[in-house]
């Protein structure tokens, strides 16, 4: 079988090409499977799908299973990102249960006979035993070595998922791994235009003046609250470049919608557009000369 060869694709029409579902629709009922699959439905039903983070997806999945106790297997590479998750977690309401790879401290010798260091080796093993000893009813498994993670799997009697997967080369983020895929940063710069997202001031005045109402574009004003408050545009909301990276989600739910942003001249402007570029807004521009153009 090879699903991507498919031209017809009739398993997304209810009419595939082969089924087997006899005999697994009877496991989906069991009462286990059933409470997994509402979790998982109340993450993407609704028009849910593409509003959470994968982070906030494992928060409202363990909420929904009544999960209180998390465990979370760490490579120690990524110590910094476990304490901002334990942090995440304990501000969702979990207790979380932190193990590293180097629990217990065993050398690579212990673990592996034909090897002669001394030197303290991942303990894949021993981070399932913790948290199954610690009574976690849930593990995220993060950043583990390739094997050191099948070890644990083996052995880790619970339910878990995989919240991060390392990877050395690309920043931790396999799929910049596959041939023709970029990094959001590679595919902004390949497809920069020519006028780099930039916008005329009269076709800006345009925009204002055949606005009906503002539902029709975003429209972000990055100076200073004091200058916002004495011209503020109508219709306009006053951010900060900072406050645009900490709160872009909110302030932009819609990532389809055209959004302009303008500055005091133009610069802070060019940089939110890369910003909102690299987190998948695809109708984006900077007032050319900022706000005196």
């Amino acid at each position: 079988m090879d699903c991507t060869l498919c031209a017809h694709k009739g398993c997304r029409k209810g009419a595939p090409c082969t089924s087997g579902s006899a005999g697994y629709i009877q496991e989906y009922r069991s009462d286990e499977n059933r409470l997994i699959i509402k979790a998982a439905s109340s993450l993407v039903d609704g028009g849910r799908a593409g509003t959470l983070t994968r982070l906030e997806e494992i928060a409202e999945y363990c909420r929904e299973r009544g999960y209180r106790k998390i465990g979370v297997a760490y490579c120690y590479a990524l110590e910094k990102e476990a304490a901002s998750l334990k942090a995440f977690l304990a501000g969702e309401g979990f207790k979380a249960v932190m193990v590293s790879c180097t629990v217990d401290g065993v050398s690579e010798s212990d673990i592996d006979p034909d090897k002669t260091e001394t030197a303290v080796s991942c303990n894949p093993v021993g981070q399932a035993d913790a948290l199954i000893k610690s009574g976690a009813q849930f593990a995220v498994l993060m950043g583990l070595c390739l094997g050191h993670d099948i070890l644990l799997q083996k052995n880790l009697r619970m339910d878990f998922t995989v919240f991060a997967v390392k990877d050395r080369v690309t920043g931790n983020n396999p799929l910049l791994g596959l041939p023709g895929i970029q990094a959001p940063e590679d595919a902004f710069l390949a497809g920069m235009p020519d006028n780099y997202h930039l916008m005329p001031p009269e076709e800006f005045l345009g925009m204002l003046q055949n606005k009906k109402s503002p539902e029709d574009f975003y429209l972000l004003d990055l100076r200073s609250p004091a200058a916002f408050a004495e011209n503020g545009l109508p219709g306009s909301v006053n951010v900060t470049l900072a406050g645009l990276a900490q709160h872009y989600r909110t302030l932009l739910p819609d990532r389809s919608k055209k959004t302009v942003a303008v500055c005091g001249g133009g610069v802070q402007s060019l940089y939110a557009v890369m910003f909102l570029a690299l987190k998948g807004y695809g109708n984006v521009k900077s007032v050319k000369g900022g706000y005196p153009g």
